[in-house]
């Protein structure tokens, strides 16, 4: 069999990587590309049988290619350009793009922002900037709850919550880490404020609804007193979760029927949502404005989705962050001490704006606390024009992949969003020199745009890599399938084996094949049957 990885544009690192998997040396660390990293996740290299079938994929030249290399020495560097380096997102016309001027004025706000990248881009120093800048604004949205909000010109209140998803391989960019900041940031200024992680949707509603759990009484004091706090907030609080794919994952489960949907809803903040469950009878919920900080791998997410979460709403309500183009890693801190002044501002901003309304005190009678709306007349003119931009790339004779429609079709609530939570955290900041509310003034949404754009550019890159592992995977499964079925099998019956779609099965066999590792071949169905479409191994000899 001729080179699978070769054919495929074998680079530096991944020759690096294959030569110390070789001689069992640690890898998974390092740089790859995800069709190498693919095939060393599932082969045991400390099987014969695996390794054999390891260097039978390489081939003659690419085993030759991988055993010139040194695996003592350092990684190599790599000068091909990468796939994320490649510019696959469309400007923005000159009309919406910010001038000199504007980006001055954006760099002037968001003071607390930049304050906790400082920090946690030194305490976990080899996550990405983009994850802790999404994790920063998840924390100002979990502090604010549903407290704050702008009217818009169309008539819709628009509240700051975020749902923000990390997106990147396995243990090299330290997504984990990244998490765990934020979650001991929240934990050390509003930890009433985190949900407990999501069983099913009757226990979900049940912790939105403020129903306090049956085993109440026999959880220690300090907990419960946490969660008679967060029963305040009930459905206003967040869930960090690490591996937020396998949520995702288990949306096709009998047990999690619905969840998907609810999850969809409470994105939009909804006055009252009700559901009469099974256990508990009617549960209620008020005021939403659920937020999730989480994280994913591409493989996990690629077999996660399905194609209709890019269409129906599922992912344009998620950032999906991948690591900037210019990542590189930053010099480790030696103190990590979280900053109290971080702590001190965020709770301050929780504990000043106007608290929900208790429990027992929601009645008709009983008067509700309202949340604040904001003044935020000086934004509307660049929010125009840039929705106006964004809709336009998304017109139906647009060149745009039709998976990104509805993630382009809310950019700039979220950029909205995050002009909120901006502008809120500066108001904390004044102190005592601080207006009666937060404004949102036009640098809030400047800052608030660069950033947005950021993560337009990193939905197009999660796609294109999503796009390659499915592909890679996909090639993988009919070349093991081909291994052991000398004399080729039918189109019809590779894509029925491997209970996929017809389509994908036939693009990436032809792929397969300009790439040397299939060829095609016709073959007859019995004695007198016609002949139909086959594919066999290339050099893989039948009896």
């Amino acid at each position: 069999m001729s080179s699978l990885i070769c054919e495929v544009n074998l680079s530096p690192h991944d020759t690096y990587v294959l030569a110390r998997a070789l001689v069992g040396l640690e890898w998974h660390d390092l740089p790859c590309s995800p069709l190498t990293r693919l095939i060393l996740s599932h082969v045991d290299l400390s099987s014969p049988d695996d390794l054999a079938a390891l260097r039978r994929f390489l081939g003659p030249e690419g085993l030759r290619a991988v055993l010139r290399v040194d695996p003592e020495t350092p990684l190599p560097e790599d000068t091909r350009a990468r796939a994320e380096d490649v510019n696959l997102v469309p400007d923005l016309p000159e009309s919406a793009r910010l001038t000199p001027e504007q980006q001055e004025q954006a760099a002037g706000v968001g003071r607390w922002l930049d304050d906790y990248l400082a920090w946690a881009s030194t305490a976990a120093n080899e996550t990405p900037l983009r994850f802790h800048e999404g994790a920063g604004l998840w924390l100002g949205a979990l502090a604010i709850g549903r407290r704050l909000y702008v009217h818009t010109p169309w008539r819709q209140r628009v509240f700051p919550n975020l749902y923000i998803m990390s997106v990147a391989v396995s243990t090299y960019y330290r997504k984990s880490a990244g998490l765990n900041l934020a979650h001991d940031m929240a934990r050390a200024a509003m930890p009433h404020m985190i949900l407990p992680q999501p069983g099913s949707p009757e226990a979900f509603m049940s912790m939105l609804g403020g129903v306090l759990p049956p085993n109440f009484d026999e959880i220690p004091v300090r907990d419960r007193e946490r969660l008679v706090k967060g029963n305040r907030y009930a459905a206003q609080r967040g869930i960090l979760r690490d591996e937020l794919s396998a949520l995702f994952k288990s949306f096709g489960r009998d047990y999690m029927s619905g969840m998907k949907e609810l999850l969809m809803q409470l994105y939009d903040c909804p006055d009252y949502l009700d559901s009469n469950t099974n256990n508990r009878g009617l549960v209620v919920i008020r005021d939403a404005a659920l937020s999730i900080l989480g994280a994913a791998t591409p493989a996990e997410l690629s077999v996660s989705l399905s194609h209709n979460d890019w269409h129906n709403g599922t992912l344009a309500r998620f950032v999906l962050l991948t690591p900037e183009p210019d990542y590189a890693e930053r010099i480790a801190a030696r103190d990590t001490t979280m900053p109290q002044d971080l702590v001190r501002l965020l709770r301050q901003l929780h504990e000043t704006l106007p608290a929900p309304p208790e429990p027992q005190a929601i009645g008709d009678a009983q008067p509700v606390t309202e949340p604040w709306s904001l003044v935020a007349t000086e934004i509307w003119e660049p929010l125009h024009i840039y929705e106006r931009v964004l809709r336009e790339m998304t017109a139906p004779d647009a060149p745009l992949d039709d998976r990104l429609r509805t993630v382009y079709g809310r950019l700039h609530i979220q950029a909205l969003k995050v002009a909120i939570i901006l502008a809120a955290l500066d108001w904390i900041a004044l102190g005592e020199r601080k207006p009666n509310k937060p404004i949102v003034r036009a640098a809030h949404w400047y800052r608030a745009q660069q950033i947005v754009e950021t993560w337009r550019a990193s939905a197009h890159r999660l796609l294109h890599d999503l796009g390659e592992s499915e592909e890679a995977r996909l090639e993988m499964r009919i070349l093991k399938l081909l291994a052991s079925h000398a004399n080729g099998l039918s189109v019809r019956d590779i894509y029925r084996a491997l209970r996929s779609p017809r389509k994908p099965v036939l693009e990436a066999l032809k792929a397969l094949e300009q790439d040397g590792q299939v060829e095609q071949h016709y073959a007859r169905s019995g004695q007198h049957g016609p002949k139909a479409e086959c594919y066999r191994l290339v050099g893989l000899e039948g009896p």
